[in-house]
């Protein structure tokens, strides 16, 4: 009988979109808090002449899976060595950039389109996603580990029985707590209990006969903050007005292990209040923009 601890989940960025990497436990082994496999399947009704109430029995149609990834947020413990997601950063249409010895950054990218195979070992079953791609959830709160849930899909293919394999070579960096974050808008170190970035996938599926695949068609990034209200009347002044402003939030301080996202054009969509210890808090929203070609954001691990 499988139990929680037969879960393995491996991911490696594909050569050519939709052919197996065959990702292995010694190098693309990716440590997560849990993942959950979903298929997805089209139930086609028959819509036909009866002479009783109640249908006929439906047919199968298009079938896909889907697959949601909550991991940790780290690097890998050496500056210029992507971390373990960076298959799954990738897939969600991020260009990887790499400085040795230095960082490695992602960015979006409308010229770049990856893939990643994913390989999901739950339940005695070994559940292939090949040609995966989708989005991603950056969510960091005060005292507790920022986490990025990814939310990947592919076409569907039959699992096997395989059990989990053993020896899965994880990084040993610790996760990042976002106690330590400096978070700076538009210039000023700003007080936050907690923020969020949404990739904006659009993740469409290309259902044509001989082919099943998915490709990030386009993007809306979105971020969102809640800050110590300011007791001023100038963040719904700078809502009416479309005020463009900045973002950054270093997560981290030890070398090999910072995690740096930033937003160079970011205006507000929505604000509403909240409270926490007595304190007037206000929940914000705000779109990314373009500063120049395709830098909506970046994370950049040093």
């Amino acid at each position: 009988m499988a139990t929680i601890f037969d879960r393995v989940l491996l991911a490696k960025l594909e050569t050519t979109k939709g052919t197996d990497a065959v990702p292995v436990v010694g190098t693309d082994a990716v440590r997560v808090r849990s993942f959950k496999v979903k298929k997805n399947t089209t139930a086609i009704d028959r819509k036909v002449v009866k002479q009783t109430m109640g249908a006929l029995a439906h047919l199968i149609g298009k079938e896909t899976v889907s697959i949601e990834i909550v991991a940790e947020i780290r690097g890998s413990g050496a500056a210029g060595t992507a971390p373990e997601v960076s298959p799954l950063l990738q897939a969600c249409r991020l260009a990887e950039t790499v400085v040795a010895s230095t960082s490695v950054g992602y960015k979006p990218s409308t010229s770049t389109e990856k893939s990643a195979s994913i390989y999901a070992y739950i339940d005695g079953l070994l559940w292939k996603l090949i040609g995966a791609v989708g989005t991603a959830k950056v969510d960091s709160s005060m005292d507790a580990v920022s986490i990025v849930t990814f939310s990947m899909q592919a076409a569907y293919a039959v699992p096997t029985v395989v059990a989990a394999p053993a020896g899965s070579v994880f990084d040993s960096t610790q996760p990042i707590v976002m106690s330590s974050a400096t978070v700076v808008n538009d210039g000023a170190v700003i007080k936050v209990g907690k923020f969020g970035m949404d990739f904006g996938n659009d993740v469409q599926n290309h259902y044509i006969t001989g082919e099943n695949s998915f490709v990030v068609a386009n993007r809306n990034p979105t971020l969102t903050l809640s800050k110590d209200s300011i007791n001023t009347a100038a963040e719904w002044t700078a809502l009416s007005a479309g005020t463009n402003t900045t973002f950054s939030a270093a997560l981290g301080s030890v070398a090999g292990n910072i995690c740096t996202i930033t937003a160079p054009v970011m205006r507000k969509k929505d604000i509403a209040y909240a409270e926490r210890a007595e304190r007037d808090l206000v929940e914000l929203t705000y779109g990314l923009y373009e500063s120049a070609s395709d830098d909506q954001f970046q994370i950049l691990f040093t």
